[in-house]
């Protein structure tokens, strides 16, 4: 097999841009990302989902961790109402400054706090917020429990925590090489996302978190045609399986192939699967 990305040379790894967004030289993509995946079909009935699980209340204040350029945000705005708060982090100043325009743009001017933050040290007092959440935030991040942690010191007593997210390794293509497919996304998971695992690891996470009354709601985003979103993420996918060594250039090309075939003759079919967990923080300390 012939291990060679663009430059001809075998990399071990691609460094996971969403760590490290403003630095990553990528911020204008990431963005198109965040708000072009919103727009695919189903991804809205999706999120609409995993935020009436986390039991979200008109006049609840919350804090969205890893923000983004606040597609959730937005919605938790609507669902708070006038009454609540809502507040946004994220490391990146370049998203929270997109963020903050696309809030002017949809009137909600007033309605949300922005603020460029680390989640690992949250600047906010302890009990501070009704309902906290993370959306596709720990399968980029190194610390995870130490995010959650920080998560649930700023939650109130008896408050929610909630952490949406994918599980790479559990991406659904209806290729033809089985084989090949697999180490494509192997490659994705393991050699892009810094926790490709995140979905499955969240569960204990939150009970290492001591948190109280935990849900696990399974999702799945699932496709039949061969739309924009899933012709970008064929090409992620092979791209980072060719650069890492995984595949050859050739192989990309047959399974891309395959793939924009199956669209053509309406056969195409793929999904992506998601975990939303729920808990309650302790009342009272023990």
């Amino acid at each position: 097999m012939n291990g060679a990305g663009d430059s001809g040379q075998r990399i071990e790894r691609i460094p996971d841009p969403w760590q490290h967004v403003d630095a990553s030289g990528e911020a204008d993509r990431l963005i198109q990302v965040l708000e072009e995946a919103d727009l695919a079909p189903g991804w809205a009935e999706l999120r609409q989902t995993w935020l009436e699980f986390s039991g979200v209340r008109p006049g609840d204040r919350v804090l969205d961790v890893g923000c983004g350029t606040g597609v959730v945000t937005r919605d938790l705005a609507q669902r708070v109402g006038h009454q609540g708060q809502v507040v946004g982090i994220d490391p990146s100043t370049r998203l929270i400054q997109e963020a903050l325009r696309r809030m002017e743009e949809q009137g909600l001017k007033g309605r949300i706090e922005f603020r460029s933050a680390d989640a690992a040290a949250l600047p906010f007092p302890d009990g501070s917020f009704d309902l906290v959440v993370a959306s596709a935030v720990f399968g980029h991040i190194p610390n995870g429990p130490e995010v959650l942690a920080e998560m649930v010191r700023v939650a109130r007593p008896a408050g929610t925590v909630v952490a949406f997210d994918h599980d790479i390794d559990m991406i659904v293509i209806n290729a033809a090489d089985r084989d090949l497919t697999r180490r494509i996304v192997h490659a994705y998971c393991d050699r892009y996302f810094t926790s490709g695992w995140a979905g499955r690891e969240l569960y204990a996470m939150f009970r290492e978190a001591a948190l109280e009354e935990i849900q696990v709601l399974p999702l799945m985003h699932t496709s039949t045609q061969f739309e924009p979103y899933w012709k970008r993420m064929v090409e992620r996918l092979s791209t980072v399986a060719v650069k890492t060594g995984m595949v050859s250039e050739g192989e990309a090309e047959a399974w891309r192939a395959d793939l924009e075939r199956k669209g053509r003759e309406s056969v195409f079919f793929a999904s992506r699967s998601y975990f939303c967990l729920r808990g309650r923080k302790p009342a009272a300390a023990r």
